[in-house]
């Protein structure tokens, strides 16, 4: 299920072209027409067997989502549930519970076709289910898809797209991008390998994409994966933390800003922030001469996007002693007060995680009922929960190492006497967080 499907859909197509609608929008209206047409849907077997995607966030209740407190797992569940009440209104006001399928859904249920609840479903089955796939033809001139910030490049337009049967494995750490659903425009089908052999009868896995945190997998998928193995990552955002030192520094966030796409983020892992975050805090902080250095001349604005692009990639390694204490001050502050913000220590949580997993199991063990409940699914839920907690938590707390390592090096620079540590010296205090590709150009 595509945009393209969607505009060929018999009961919906015609407004999904004439409403303009954007892609996201397009299918969210194609999932609930072919779910209000039951059997007379191509799309019925498929349909019937998404249920009702209670396990999502999106479909949490005000307890489920209580859960997140501290956390911005919860940020990110209210901007969702924002952008589902404005999706719904869009469709609303487009006139889309005016058409003949949704009169008939009304008619036998009671309810619009279009409404908060629904539009909720069908994003959450979007976020869970849904791939990014590059469907351009070998013949097309491709170019990438994000030109100035990030490693990830797309070789042609990325399409959304539902596959049944694909969307029904489960995630595995150890899969790497080789186990991941790619579209093949030769065969045309998207394509699947394994990653390793598997037994018959045995549960088979892929990967939903690299670097998955638990934390991505609850908000996206409503599930946790298989294997041990995580990526922790707390993912703060920089306005939260950062008061930009001027107007110059300002104008260079909101350049910032234009040219990520959105809020610069903050991103802490155990071993510190990438160098791209780095260069944000420097962007934040640095004095009005150091930023001229940098090449943020006088009179640049917010809209000078690609001049802000080369002015990141110099702010990529330290620009002075005094700057870079400030960065790593302002660092520890706000490691300090992410790691305040939560309810509950890390201790806590492995604690309750431990009870909660051997109650599981029990259970799955004896064959209890309660295991096929709504008990077990709340019981899932809490434990996937937790693991995300934990997961960013060491994050946090492995950052706050690693910035105070950088703090006692920097020091120890600055106490060695003479002349002021060039910026070659205080890059080498990050050692691999401070590589030549500073994923900005």
């Amino acid at each position: 299920m595509t945009a393209n499907t969607a505009v060929k859909s018999k009961l919906c197509g015609n407004f999904v072209k004439s409403a303009e609608l954007p892609e996201w929008q397009a299918l969210v209206l194609h999932l609930l027409c072919e779910r209000a047409a039951g059997a007379d849907s191509f799309w019925a077997p498929y349909i019937a067997m998404l249920g009702q995607q209670r396990h999502h966030p999106l479909l949490w209740g005000s307890e489920l989502q209580g859960q997140l407190a501290g956390s911005p797992m919860l940020r990110l569940l209210t901007d969702r549930l924002q952008q589902v009440h404005e999706d719904t209104e869009q469709l609303v006001a487009a006139g889309a519970n005016q058409l003949e399928v949704a009169q008939r859904w009304e008619q036998q249920t009671q309810s619009p076709l279009v409404s908060l609840a629904s539009v909720a479903w069908a994003a959450a089955v979007l976020l869970g289910r849904s791939f990014q796939l590059d469907m351009s033809e070998p013949e097309l001139p491709l170019e990438p898809d994000m030109s100035w910030y990030g490693s990830w490049q797309a070789h042609g337009p990325a399409v959304l797209a539902l596959v049944p049967w694909a969307d029904m494995l489960r995630h595995s750490s150890e899969a790497g991008e080789g186990a991941m659903l790619a579209y093949d425009p030769e065969a045309r089908a998207a394509l699947l390998a394994a990653h390793k052999p598997y037994a018959p009868g045995a549960e088979v896995f892929d990967s939903h994409g690299p670097g998955l945190s638990w934390a991505d997998l609850i908000m996206d998928h409503g599930c946790v994966g298989e294997g041990a193995s995580d990526n922790p990552r707390y993912d703060a955002l920089l306005s939260q933390h950062l008061q930009p030192r001027g107007p110059r520094n300002a104008a260079l966030l909101e350049a910032l800003t234009t040219l990520t796409g959105g809020p610069p983020a903050l991103v802490l892992t155990p071993s510190g922030p990438d160098v791209t975050c780095m260069a944000a805090l420097r962007a934040g902080i640095a004095s009005d001469a150091e930023l001229i250095k940098a090449g943020w001349r006088s009179g640049s604005k917010g809209s000078d996007v690609e001049l802000c692009a080369r002015v990141m990639g110099r702010l990529s390694v330290p620009v002075s002693l005094a700057t870079e204490r400030r960065v790593l001050q302002l660092l520890e502050q706000a490691v300090q007060a992410c790691v305040a913000a939560y309810p509950a220590t890390i201790d806590a949580d492995r604690q309750e995680l431990q009870q909660l997993v051997q109650q599981q199991q029990q259970q799955q063990q004896d064959g209890d009922s309660i295991a096929e409940s709504a008990e077990a699914e709340g019981l899932q839920i809490r434990i996937g929960v937790l693991r995300a907690l934990i997961s960013e938590k060491t994050a946090l707390l492995g950052c706050a190492e690693a910035v105070a390592a950088w703090q006692s090096a920097v020091g120890a620079l600055a106490a060695g006497g003479g002349a002021q540590p060039t910026p070659e010296q205080l890059a080498a205090v990050y050692g691999s967080n401070s590589d030549d590709d500073d994923g900005w150009t």
